[in-house]
């Protein structure tokens, strides 16, 4: 009888060893998921460039660590971690969809900022046109000094937008060469209507 308890006892401490140690917090996933999300943030700022996507990965990641919590939290033999494997999973499949969302808009942000920076290049370029073909009178002389002046700037933060995207500041760069451009688009037209108000003067 003493045998049969011992026998059992020891059955007993057997399945609660297996038990315990069946019921570990999955460390693999967990380390998985947190290095795609480390590397989203660091290698591609994908916080910056895609962070909708983050937040998304990261509230994943947090799920699986709160799903782990509260395994620990139970007794051991009735822990299950089954759950927050599949959150880690799925936060490590979430940080690699965000890691490539923002090499995506990344790269389209630096399409834009080229762009926007070619068409303030030509508005102004168009600009300089129409103050060549302004007439120099008595009454325009200090209009089209200003003017002068002017487009000289927008040079000069021509170069400061080309910075910028050097330094990776793309929709910074994209807001200010579309600022350029209209400001170059305000003077063409304005030398334009000067130069047509002159032309039909001279044919009075």
């Amino acid at each position: 009888m003493r045998t049969s308890k011992l026998l059992l006892a020891g059955c007993l401490l057997a399945v609660a060893v297996v038990f315990a140690g069946c019921a570990k917090a999955p460390e693999t996933e967990m380390k998985d998921a947190q290095t795609a999300l480390d590397d989203a943030r660091n290698s591609v700022q994908a916080d910056k460039w895609a962070a909708n996507e983050y937040q998304a990965a990261k509230a994943s990641f947090d799920a699986a660590n709160q799903e782990v919590e509260t395994q620990n939290g139970k007794f051991a033999l009735t822990r299950n971690f089954d759950a927050a494997k599949e959150k880690f999973v799925q936060a490590k499949a979430d940080a690699e969809k965000a890691t490539q969302a923002a090499v995506a808009n990344k790269e389209a942000a630096k399409n834009e900022a080229n762009t926007k920076l070619q068409e303030a290049t030509t508005a102004i370029a168009a600009a300089r046109e129409a103050l060549g073909k302004a007439p120099v009178t008595k009454d325009t002389r200090a209009d089209i000094q200003l003017y002068t002046s002017d487009l000289d700037g927008l040079d000069q933060s021509l170069g400061e937008v080309r910075n910028m995207i050097s330094s990776e500041d793309y929709m910074g760069a994209s807001s200010k060469a579309s600022a350029l451009t209209q400001q170059a688009n305000d003077i063409a037209m304005k030398l334009t209507e000067a130069a047509e108000k002159a032309a039909a003067k001279g044919r009075r």
